[in-house]
């Protein structure tokens, strides 16, 4: 069974093979496919009397697919890098262990993902193995959607001052319901994927610990840079960062499994949802749909240190839901 490590348990060897991986699969020519990717499922999945407008609901975001269409997007692109290094698996970035110093943390050591930009080089990463003057990571021009000049680029706590709080995350923990009707990203929708989106705000839950963007849309906007496009996985911590997504959500079903076995899948919609939402609905372009990837264990990885039954339990039971999105995916 391969093992997700917190880029905190990995050795220098192990981050020196994840990065030459990258790397790698960089300069053939793959890579970037991940990136156009994310960017193209962004068109809108939609009910019949809703607007069709990807920023209501996309393919892969703000609605029930969120979470099954990133554990396939990790899959596929951790599929490829193993192809290059069987050693290799991704790492996960646990941000509430950041919380008190965000732009310290050992994600951005200059042997793994680099730090923020220079603001006066538009913000252009000037350090580690994805620097711009490196040569080894070109990103696109994106200057009509406000990132001008190539080159990776990140503004830590330009638009935000602070990651998320382990209270918030302990609020999406503690939701019963993986997602609920009508499957949207309003403050007001209740549910686990909703609410680790990042879309259950101070609005719609006055226990929120924050204001503005939370759970996973915030750590997009306090990265900043390419974090905010929908072309986000041109910068690498896009995978460190939804690899911990990825984590808590096999957490959170962990929990039902034991809170609340009589609701298995723990899953909705299981039918008549929004296009691609619905729980035999094919991942595309992948090759699984989402009650394939429901398991972990059946796709063949789990995590490191995986939070004891009793712990989670209590994690969860430690609260109950009651129940302004940005921009960023």
């Amino acid at each position: 069974m391969l093992v997700r490590k917190n880029v905190r348990s990995l050795t220098a060897a192990q981050r020196q093979a994840f990065v030459h991986a990258l790397l790698e699969l960089k300069a053939r020519g793959k890579y970037d496919r991940f990136v156009h990717w994310h960017h193209h499922v962004m068109q809108p999945a939609v009910l019949p009397s809703e607007p069709r407008d990807a920023n209501y609901r996309n393919g892969a975001h703000r609605g029930p697919a969120f979470l099954p269409w990133h554990r396939e997007f990790l899959f596929q692109l951790e599929t490829e890098l193993r192809a290059i290094d069987a050693s290799v698996s991704i790492p996960y970035w646990d941000w509430t262990e950041d919380t008190a110093d965000p732009a310290a943390s050992p994600v951005w050591a200059d042997d793994l993902m680099g730090g923020t930009g220079v603001e006066a080089d538009e913000w252009r990463v000037a350090n580690g193995p994805f620097a711009h003057a490196n040569g080894r990571w070109p990103v696109p021009d994106y200057s009509a959607e406000g990132l001008p000049g190539p080159g990776l680029k990140r503004s830590f706590g330009r638009l935000l001052d602070s990651l998320p709080a382990p209270a918030d995350l302990q609020l999406a923990m503690g939701e019963v319901f993986y997602d609920t009707p009508p499957y949207s990203p309003s403050p007001f929708t209740i549910g686990f994927r909703n609410r680790i989106e990042g879309f259950v705000t101070r609005r719609g839950d006055n226990r929120v610990t924050t204001t503005g963007s939370q759970l996973h849309n915030r750590v997009h906007v306090w990265v900043g840079g390419n974090m905010l496009l929908m072309t986000s996985p041109d910068d690498p911590v896009f995978f460190l960062h939804h690899c911990f997504i990825d984590k808590v959500w096999a957490d959170w079903q962990e929990v039902q499994k034991i809170n609340n076995p009589d609701g298995a899948p723990h899953y909705a919609p299981l039918q008549d949802g929004p296009r691609g939402h619905n729980i035999d609905d094919d991942l595309r372009p992948g090759a699984h749909t989402i009650r394939q990837v429901l398991d972990i264990t059946a796709l063949g990885y789990t995590y490191e240190q995986p939070p004891a039954a009793p712990d989670l339990t209590d994690l969860a039971t430690a609260v109950r839901p009651v129940n302004s999105p940005f921009w960023v995916d």
